[in-house]
């Protein structure tokens, strides 16, 4: 029997019971549509949060406070007595890698419109907030060299903080109350950003901006500062403005531990990775439901050799070689598997469309991926199908032809 007519013969068998063999493929289906979905919400969820993260630029560098050592173990650091302006203002001194330096302050605070109120975070920035973060305003302006002198009350809006007081109302020259646990202040509103969305754990559009030092002696009456965004001249230049910014902090600090320190490319490389070791987490978990329909159509393929023993015993009585009924029966598992895999290749880019669309999240699938699933479904096909191909090639054609 040559290869084609081994073909059409599993085909024949795999035909002549329909609802069976469909249902033998289901474990396949269900995880091969597993492993898809996940991968492809999974590697367009990474793709977008990569994409968010660049956008904030590609040589930001990010100086946040760190821990320091006593007898009783590790413990947090105070912040209060950490960084202030003129260690921002040290660092862009001393680096000549640095371009420009942003301390920010931020809190949570209820901002009141009229009748309308939530709570949204106030960030205390610097004029330069701007270009280093690469987020700009849309309408009005942004906070100036004047405003940061004078310590104006003046607040920018990002979109969904506009939408959320404002509604429909243009808020530029509108005024917004704040309140704190001391007091109440107003502030004019300048400008709305534009709308930036989700960048790692932040949504930029939920913020809103006033100039750091009305936030230090207004709303926080605090000397610190949170953290810093430094960028660096260039993007070749941003390790050698990390390393600049570790020896002035040093400096100060005497230990290295007070502080942290993460270039972009560090953030986009630590992002990556957690990504891809839950992309491989999920899809291990997804793989057992492969595992388990391997397992049922090796069951399935076990129980079709006992149905078919007289036609095996028949098939040898004419002329059939071992060799060709076990090319028929591992055709038969490699097809369910195939046929499965092509299913659930389909179904797996239908749910996670789905899931996107309703959660609103990114999916994208590769070619890899499709390959992968296929090159794995027929793998599952060969190793789960040659036990019972290899029984039935194994039949004593005397002894199958008296099976009833």
């Amino acid at each position: 029997m040559n290869l084609n007519e081994s073909f059409r013969s599993a085909w024949t068998g795999l035909s002549a019971n329909k609802t069976r063999s469909f249902l033998s493929a289901l474990g396949i289906i269900i995880g091969i549509a597993a492993v898809i979905a996940i991968m492809s919400l999974t590697r367009g969820s990474q793709q977008m949060i990569l994409e968010s993260i660049q956008g904030l630029g590609t040589n930001l560098i990010v100086v946040t406070p760190g821990k320091w050592g006593g007898a009783a173990g590790r413990v947090a650091q105070k912040i209060s007595d950490l960084f202030t302006i003129e260690d921002g203002e040290r660092i862009l001194s001393k680096c000549s890698a640095v371009k420009n330096v942003v301390p920010t302050v931020s809190r949570q605070l209820l901002l009141q419109y009229k009748d309308k109120n939530a709570q949204i975070t106030v960030n205390g920035v610097t004029p330069e907030y701007q270009s280093v973060l690469n987020f700009w305003v849309e309408r009005g302006r942004f906070i100036d060299d004047e405003d940061m002198k004078a310590s104006r009350s003046v607040i920018v809006l990002g979109q969904n903080a506009a939408s959320d007081l404002f509604e429909e109302e243009d808020p530029v020259g509108r005024s917004v109350t704040i309140n704190t646990a001391l007091s109440k202040y107003r502030f004019r509103v300048i400008g709305v950003m534009e709308s930036k969305g989700q960048v790692m754990f932040s949504n930029f559009d939920d913020q809103t901006f006033i100039p750091i030092t009305s936030a230090q002696r207004r709303l926080m009456q605090i000397k610190y500062v949170n953290s810093f965004y430094v960028e660096a001249k260039d993007e070749d230049s941003s390790d050698e403005a990390v390393k600049q910014i570790d020896a002035v902090l040093y400096q100060k600090y005497g230990d290295d531990e007070k502080y942290n320190i993460m270039s972009q490319e560090e953030i986009l490389s630590t992002m990556e990775s957690v990504m891809g070791i839950m992309t491989i987490m999920l899809a291990g978990i997804a793989a057992i439901s492969l595992l388990v329909g391997g397992i049922g159509i090796m069951n399935i393929m076990l129980v079709s050799v006992a149905e078919r023993t007289r036609e095996i015993g028949i098939r040898m009585a004419v002329g059939a070689k071992r060799a060709d009924i076990l090319l028929q029966f591992l055709w038969e598992s490699i097809f369910l598997c195939l046929i499965g895999g092509a299913i659930g290749i389909f179904a797996g880019w239908l749910g996670s469309r789905i899931v996107g669309a309703i959660g609103g999240l990114s999916t994208l699938i590769s070619l890899d991926a499709v390959v992968m699933a296929l090159g794995f479904s027929m793998a599952i096909g060969l190793f789960f199908g040659m036990y019972p191909a290899n029984k039935a090639s194994k039949l004593n054609p005397v002894e199958a032809l008296r099976y009833e």
